[in-house]
């Protein structure tokens, strides 16, 4: 490590010191985050796998969203018709993850143990 120079006021003047600059004291190594045994939520039976609910939620709601689906659906084409590259739908987007998040929010609890 470099040692870095810098000024402190000591006394009613200012003197130079040396300073070492310090080690980081953790890892930053991706490889840290890969040793840790997998997760087994303890509800489970050995062997058992968890079902995300999420997965089974997300087609459920988006037939409930059709609407905002359709919407989305339409203005990708209009989009992709375009020659200049200029829109997008990001708008027609949103709003359909609304919908879904907001049908989401409203069955996901029923699936809590």
């Amino acid at each position: 490590l470099k040692p870095c120079w810098l000024k402190s006021h000591s006394r009613g003047g200012w003197q130079r010191i040396r300073h070492e600059a310090a080690a980081m004291s953790f890892s930053y190594s991706p490889s840290f985050f890969q040793h840790f045994p997998k997760y087994h939520a303890p509800h489970l039976k050995p062997g058992q796998e968890h079902v995300d609910p999420l997965d089974t939620l997300k087609p459920q709601c988006l037939v409930h969203c059709s609407s905002w689906l359709s919407e989305y659906n339409q203005c990708v084409t209009r989009i992709s018709m375009r020659t200049d590259g200029k829109g997008d739908c990001k708008g027609q987007f949103e709003e359909l993850t609304m919908c879904q998040d907001h049908c989401i929010a409203h069955e996901i609890f029923g699936h809590m143990k």
